[in-house]
């Protein structure tokens, strides 16, 4: 062995779709699996999933998946794996089960528990001549592993989330000891997160939200209403923390979330008792705890524009209520953030909206890259997950910190990245296919580009739908042309446009019966439903400059058929 390779089937140049594999002599290791949400112009789409063909064709070389955290950029796609990679096993954490267990449930996925293989920090998972060892990180999810792999050339180290925090003394705290004694074993590579390397500082303290919620949390008048993303439980535990010292209990709006707190050793994990927590109906009837609103990045929005609106079933925004939005936009989302503020001042309740000024994602920084980058001296260096801005930063991060010219690299998804025992990089020639699938509803894969293309088509250019009914025998009109359009132009009877196409319509139908007179082998229904089609959008085309999505509807009917008169009792 002289060599390893690496790729990323999703999460470079980009910002989530986190998929990357290391492959040693014959063995693929896979890391995070996770969602991207979806861009203004993906219509209709929940998310956005890395293709996994090339996983599938090599299942019997995937040692296993290994989750970083179980935030929805790492493992938000998981489902995939119980779907179609049924042989190959996930090892995690106690809180990244309970988020893999409720997405499996949503998604409507059969569960086999027995290949959520749960592991500590200090393990150690031999597989052949490597050796997979977790290790614990500073990030929004208390526990997040880092990951050494060891193998015969040196020792590969994968930082999927985190940040440089030496205050910490939790269970997000990092294991420096643990990193310091890793770090003294030949380390080959680093491969490390750089979503957020463009920020020019350590990342602590600009995550934490205490000194903003703090005042209100104070003020035992009001009701205080936090919204965060599901992922952000680092957030729920400064909430629970501030609230503690202020005699507030805390209620949990949120079916992930919830799902979390029900767990003894998450709770004991963040150092709530669960006498801190209330249900929503408690929280309802007082009139100055704290209710936490989680979800995803589209379902927090959902929910706080339900309630906004006056359509929730449980909450309603009351001038007794200070609302405070405690996460900036996430990537994609920013017009749907403004938007949902502007719903939110709409209410009578006091809105506090904290942006990424204020407070900063719990992804490494510029600095915090450096400094992990001196701690494992590498041989190489990799950033992942980011943009290609973020990318080249982190790489400018890791040649300060000593890593050498020809030792790093920046790839992207699907290029082929072999490093050798010296730590030297070189890109392959050879590229895995890779390419984005779609979640629509529970359904993965069904959504193409051509049906991308169509949903844009209509919300751009709008449809037509044109109805009409024929003798089977003769092949006459037995009833009038219908035409409904939407999206396209507004018509009425006197319109020329409209009068024009029912001209057309009406000639097309003549010269199909002439065809049939003369020869009723030639006559052919299809071809007339596309010569409608194609002679409606070239005229919609000239007149209006639109191109709807045209649909023929033609029935055949028995042309001697008269329904029954009805009888009058």
């Amino acid at each position: 062995m002289n060599d390893f390779k690496l790729f990323a089937l999703g999460g470079q140049d980009e910002k989530g779709k986190n998929l990357y594999v290391i492959e040693i002599e014959d063995s693929l290791f896979v890391f995070d699996f996770g969602i991207k949400h979806p861009e203004k112009g993906i219509l209709g789409i929940d998310a956005v999933i890395p293709s996994i063909d090339y996983l599938i064709e090599n299942e019997k070389r995937v040692k296993g998946v290994f989750i970083s955290s179980p935030s929805s950029i790492n493992v938000g796609a998981i489902s995939q794996v119980f779907k179609v990679l049924k042989n190959v096993n996930i090892y995690c954490n106690d809180l990244v089960a309970v988020v893999i267990k409720a997405n499996l449930t949503k998604m409507r996925v059969r569960l086999n528990d027995s290949r959520i293989k749960l592991i500590k920090a200090h393990d150690t998972l031999n597989f052949g001549n490597v050796t997979v060892e977790p290790f614990q990180t500073t990030a929004s999810y208390p526990e997040t592993f880092g990951y050494a792999l060891h193998t015969p050339i040196g020792t590969i180290v994968y930082m999927g989330d985190y940040v440089i925090d030496g205050s910490e003394q939790s269970y997000f705290s990092t294991d420096m000891k643990h990193i310091n004694a890793i770090a003294n074993k030949n380390i080959l590579a680093f491969i490390s997160d750089s979503e957020n390397a463009s920020r020019l500082d350590y990342t602590v303290p600009h995550h934490r939200i205490e000194k903003f919620i703090s005042a209100p949390m104070k003020d035992l008048k009001k009701r205080l209403i936090i919204g965060i993303f599901e992922e952000d439980i680092f957030k729920l535990f400064e909430v629970v923390n501030q609230a503690r010292e202020a005699g507030r209990k805390v209620a949990i709006y949120g079916r992930t979330l919830q799902k979390v707190i029900e767990s003894t050793n998450i709770l004991k994990s963040l150092g709530i008792d669960k006498k801190e927590i209330i249900s929503v109906d408690e929280f309802v009837k007082t009139e100055n705890n704290v209710l936490l609103i989680a979800g995803t990045v589209e379902g927090l929005y959902s929910q706080l524009a339900r309630i906004a609106n006056g359509n929730d079933d449980l909450i309603e925004f009351t001038e007794n209520d200070t609302l405070i939005i405690a996460t900036p936009p996430a990537a994609g989302v920013e017009k749907k953030h403004a938007e949902i503020l502007d719903e939110l001042a709409r209410t009578n309740a006091r809105l506090i909206a904290l942006s990424d000024k204020n407070i900063w994602s719990m992804k490494a920084s510029f600095e915090d890259i450096k400094f992990m980058t001196r701690i494992f001296k590498p041989k190489a260096f990799v950033p992942i997950k980011g943009l290609y801005k973020d990318l080249l930063k982190a790489e400018q991060a890791a040649k300060e910190s000593g890593v050498l010219d020809g030792h790093t690299a920046l790839i992207d998804n699907g290029q082929i990245l072999k490093i050798n025992k010296d730590g030297e990089c070189v890109i392959s020639r050879d590229e895995i296919k890779t390419a984005d699938a779609y979640i629509d509803g529970i359904g993965v894969g069904d959504i193409g580009s051509v049906v991308l293309n169509e949903r844009r088509q209509l919300a751009t250019d709008g449809v037509v739908i044109i109805g009409a009914n024929i003798d089977n025998k003769t092949k006459e009109l037995v009833s009038l042309v219908d035409m409904q359009m939407r999206g396209v132009i507004f018509i009425q009877d006197e319109n020329p446009i409209f009068k024009a196409l029912h001209v057309q319509i009406q000639n097309i139908f003549e010269n199909g019966v002439k065809t049939f007179k003369t020869d009723p082998r030639k006559f052919d229904i299809n071809e007339i439903r596309k010569e409608i089609i194609s002679k409606v959008r070239t005229m919609i085309k000239k007149d209006a400059g639109k191109q709807p999505i045209v649909l023929a509807v033609i029935n055949e009917i028995d042309g001697n058929f008269k329904p029954r008169p009805s009888r009058n009792n």
